[in-house]
């Protein structure tokens, strides 16, 4: 009964007898991976002793060779045993216990506790594992699909390049790479063409795990069995870098293109190699004449000889150069100037030539030119001038105006508190601020001269404007003290001579009326004369008040409302001369720019139309028009008309000479009011008779309702 056996034991004795018999080792691992049974076989192939590989993984066999991405992924595929029955074939390098390496491929099948395969010595596939590792070492992204496009392998490369890691897109469709950006049409053209065994090959667009947009060349081939298309290999390059250099390239290109500039690449011996729409335009030669030839063939000789031997510096000392040329261009008649920087070029690290740039500076010496001019008007001007930037630092000064002041040198950089103090600092500033707001500023001021005393100044400040912003202020003063004292003068003797005048004339008024009462025929007519006479006297010489008054003032202009100033003059004229009929005809309103002597010279006038009518009952309208202009008056009469003399009084201000009548004076008054507003007086015949004078006022500049 001892030596009866189950036939379950004999089966497992069997069962064993094949394992340990197997010429091929068995494993068997647990769920960690780690090896719980190796058959006899494994010493014959690693030179380990089973009871020696027990408890440790088949990962644990890599040999220490093996590092980077490659040992990562493998290490992943042996850790556990559901991975390995999940992984299908899998090839491993095994070191072995006198240290060389071998290679293994297994097929592992789950197990209740784990999983179980046999592993074979790879001998026969040395090639397979020499192009199995250089697909694992490969730069470009590969990736194998089947015929349906399921990714079945990725290289690292695709991984390092893609984001994806490998057991993230095993069993996905190249679509996780879809960055949207290639049209539908293109996946159709795409299996068409593989599926008909051809090859595809193009650039696409892709995206990254990461979500950021590659440029990729890719080739995709059929693999072949017994005729049939049994799977896809891909192969990607990342040619993001290529195609932004490209693109970079093609933007400079582009606005090099475009820049009114010359710009031009040369060979050593300055032929032309590159040049942009520029050179072509100034030239006025098409590009494929000038590629290859140089300067000479459209600029003058001694121009081009000049830039051939900047070219020659460049070349032989190869640091850049900077001159400036004003070439003539015999084809477009031009002779523009040039400020131009040369630079040598490389090829390979070799000197190809030179590169110039050539900015058209024309219009810029045209300006200095003319900036010249400015600052030698500036500098020669018996105004004294200054400007300064908005923080009231100086930008310029004239001589006249340091001198002015006691500067010596330069003062541009200085600030405005460095010179002026106290009360006259914060009344500068006050209308510093102003101008800055965009106001222009007239004032009076005194300032006390380094040699001469106190002086009286005529001020005007002005906002400096560079492309419609206020970046500063300009100042011009006027020394007028001599004019003021002779001015003060002049108000006095005026004074004087009226006032003697008047007493005098009052005296002989006086005795003339006396002697018109007595009843002495010749006494009386002789009395009435003189009174005329003296009546008209006092009447000059209140003009003349009036005259010295408007020519001692300053000529400021306020805003008047003429239709309004027309209307008072007419009925206070109306008042004085009944028998006269004065019509007012215009708009309720019509603002113009004029001093305040305005109303005193339409007075003037009115009176003058009036008093030299020779009808009994004259007739005089006063006719106001405005336009965006500004604001004209005519003033039409119908009386014998205005003397030559008179017109060119009103017109041009003629100067009066001694047997110029004395009623005159008022005209030369009215004309003197009417251009220190910055207006003009037309003299004309009326129809059927009298005259027209038209007085024409400006817009006072406000904006208008």
């Amino acid at each position: 009964m001892d030596d009866f056996r189950s036939p379950e034991d004999a089966a497992g004795d069997r069962f064993r007898t094949l394992v340990e018999g197997c010429p091929d080792p068995i494993v068997a691992v647990d769920g960690t991976g780690a090896i719980e049974y190796a058959s006899p076989a494994i010493e014959d192939v690693l030179g380990y002793a089973p009871a020696a590989l027990t408890g440790r993984t088949l990962a644990a066999l890599l040999p220490d060779g093996l590092s980077g991405e490659r040992r990562r992924r493998l290490e992943g595929r042996l850790a556990s045993g559901s991975d390995l029955a999940d992984a299908g074939r899998i090839e491993f390098p095994a070191e072995r216990a006198d240290g060389s390496v071998a290679w293994l491929s297994a097929r592992f099948d789950a197990t209740d506790e784990g999983a179980v395969g046999v592993l074979r010595e790879d001998d026969d596939g040395l090639t397979a594992r020499t192009f199995r590792d250089a697909v694992e070492h490969a730069g470009h992204a590969i990736y194998v699909t089947d015929v349906d496009g399921t990714i079945e392998y990725v290289n690292p490369a695709f991984t390092e390049i893609t984001g994806y890691e490998l057991e993230e897109v095993v069993g996905r469709n190249p679509r996780v790479l879809n960055s949207g950006e290639m049209p539908e049409e293109h996946f159709g053209a795409l299996w068409e063409t593989l599926l008909s065994g051809e090859v595809w090959d193009e650039t696409v667009i892709n995206r990254r795990k990461s979500g950021e947009i590659y440029h990729a060349h890719q080739t995709i081939a059929p693999v072949f069995e017994n005729g049939d298309v049994v799977r896809f290999v891909a192969i990607q390059t990342d040619i993001s870098d290529r195609i932004e250099v490209e693109r970079d390239r093609e933007r400079y290109e582009a606005i090099v293109e475009r820049l009114e500039d010359p710009i031009m690449l040369q060979d050593r011996e300055g032929r032309f190699r590159l040049l942009n729409e520029a050179v072509v335009e100034f030239a006025g030669c098409a590009e494929d004449q000038l590629l290859g030839a140089d300067e000479s063939v459209f600029m003058d000789e001694t121009t081009a000889a000049a830039i051939e031997e900047h070219k020659r510096t460049v070349v032989e000392t190869e640091t850049p150069v900077e001159y400036e040329v004003s070439p003539a261009f015999e084809r477009t008649d031009e002779r523009p100037t040039f400020s131009t920087r040369r630079y040598p070029y490389y090829d390979d690290g070799e000197l190809a030539g030179t590169v110039a740039i050539c900015r058209d500076v024309t219009e810029l010496k045209r300006r200095e030119e003319e900036l010249r001019r400015y600052e030698r008007a500036i500098t020669g001007a018996n105004d004294l001038i200054a400007a300064t930037d908005r923080e009231g630092r100086y930008l310029f000064s004239n001589p006249q105006y340091r001198s002015y002041h006691g500067l010596g040198g330069e003062v541009a950089g200085r600030h405005l508190a460095d010179v002026f103090s106290g009360e006259r600092y914060a009344e500068l500033e006050g209308r510093l601020q102003r101008v800055l707001a965009g106001e222009t500023v007239t004032f009076r001021t005194t300032r006390e001269h380094p040699n001469r005393g106190e002086r009286i100044l005529d001020g005007h400040y002005y906002p400096l404007e560079d492309g419609g912003t206020v970046t500063g202020a300009v100042a011009v003063f006027r020394d007028v003290t001599s004019r003021e004292e002779t001015t003060r003068q002049l108000r006095v003797v005026d004074r004087v001579l009226r006032h003697n005048l008047r007493n005098e004339l009052t005296v002989i008024r006086g005795i003339a009326d006396r002697l018109r009462e007595t009843e002495e025929r010749g006494v009386t007519e002789a009395a009435a004369e003189i009174v005329d006479g003296v009546d008209g006297l006092l009447t000059t010489s209140e003009k003349s008040r009036d005259i010295t008054r408007v020519l001692s003032e300053r000529p400021e202009t306020r805003p008047v409302d003429v239709a309004a100033l027309v209307r008072r003059v007419a009925d206070s004229a109306a008042t004085e001369h009944p028998q006269a009929r004065i019509e007012v005809t215009g708009p309720e309103g019509a603002v113009a720019s004029a001093t305040r002597f305005i109303d005193r010279a339409v007075a003037e006038l009115v009176e003058n139309a009036i008093v030299h009518s020779d009808r009994e009952s004259p007739t005089v309208e006063l006719a106001v028009s405005a336009d965006e202009d500004g604001v004209e008056l005519a003033v039409v009469d119908d009386g014998p008309g205005i003397p030559e003399m008179d017109r060119d009084v009103l017109e041009s201000g003629r100067e009066v000479g001694d047997l110029y009548h004395g009623s005159g004076l008022g005209l030369w008054m009215v004309y003197w009011v009417v251009h220190r507003s910055g207006g003009s007086i037309a003299v004309d015949d009326a129809r059927p008779r009298g005259s027209t004078v038209t007085l024409s006022l400006h817009d006072d500049g406000r904006p208008k309702p």
